[in-house]
């Protein structure tokens, strides 16, 4: 299974109850088609970076699932002529990895002076 970040940008000529209904709508979607833990949206007007179809703001909607790899497919296609939809996005986000534990610190190397240890003359030759 994979986590997934669903990401729309709705028309904002639609109405908000619209804009609640199409979320809600694609949430059913998604779990018809074998998405689990279907997260609730959220839903927020924001001005676009660059205009699309003539309009510089919109509505974003995100929703969070786990799910099949085959779902970001499927959903496409069920979804590419909803109206108002202008955009959608599948993120794909990492599994997280368990944090390591901290290693004990390594104790001290005993600091042994080294010429000594050279330069001892009393030292057999083998």
């Amino acid at each position: 299974m994979n986590s997934y970040e669903l990401a729309m940008i709705v028309s904002p000529d639609l109405a908000e109850k619209d804009v609640q209904k199409l979320a809600q709508d694609t949430k059913e979607l998604l779990a018809a088609s074998g998405a689990t833990a279907v997260s609730d949206e959220q839903i927020e007007r924001r001005a676009l970076a660059y205009p699309i179809k003539k309009h510089n703001e919109a509505n974003y909607v995100y929703i969070n699932f786990s799910g099949p790899p085959s779902i970001p497919e499927k959903f496409r296609y069920e979804m590419r002529h909803r109206e108002g939809l202008m955009r959608m996005a599948f993120v794909c986000k990492p599994v997280p990895k368990p944090p390591v534990e901290a290693a004990a610190p390594a104790a001290p190397e005993p600091n042994y002076p080294t010429e000594a240890i050279a330069a001892n003359p009393e030292a057999p030759n083998a």
